[in-house]
Parts: structure tokens; sequence; C-alpha cells
């Protein structure tokens, strides 16, 4: 399953994964309930999808959004530790 170093990387993730499925940006809109231009827009980079438009495109796409736990940090538990 690919991972997206970060949110940048998802318009061009996107721009593949559609391609890769055959699909038009019209029907990837209307699959998302979306316009076109939003499709577009998306795939340039200048729309910011809400969290649920982003796991509506991947679902459309074939794919799942998934949040893994981030690795732990040293530095708070130090902090914490005097308290």
């Amino acid at each position: 399953m690919p991972q997206l170093p970060t949110g940048a990387a998802f318009p061009a993730f996107v721009r593949g994964a559609r391609l890769r499925a055959n699909m038009t940006q019209d029907e990837l809109a209307q699959s998302v309930r979306k316009s076109r231009r939003w499709v577009h827009d998306l795939e340039s980079g200048k729309v910011d999808p809400s969290l649920g438009a982003a796991i509506d495109v991947a679902a459309v796409l074939g794919f799942t959004v998934s949040l893994d736990p981030s690795k732990r940090s040293d530095v708070l538990d130090e902090m914490f530790e005097h308290l």
C-alpha cells in the first residue's frame, strides 16, 4: 500500500491512481459528487480536500485510508516524568 510522506503528495497520487484506473476527471468527479473542476484543482494542488473528500477519492480509486500511530517521542516522556 502506498504511503504518502506529506499531504502535498496527495495530488500526484490521485492523478496517477486515476490514470492507472483508466478513469477521466469527470468520472472521478461524478463518483465523489464533486465537479470536474474540483478534481482538476485537486490534482493541481490548488484544493486541500476535507478528510471526508480525501477518503472518498481514495475509495473510488481502490484504496483505503489508515491512520497509524507515529513514532513515540522520548522528549515528552522526559518532560512529564518530573510532574
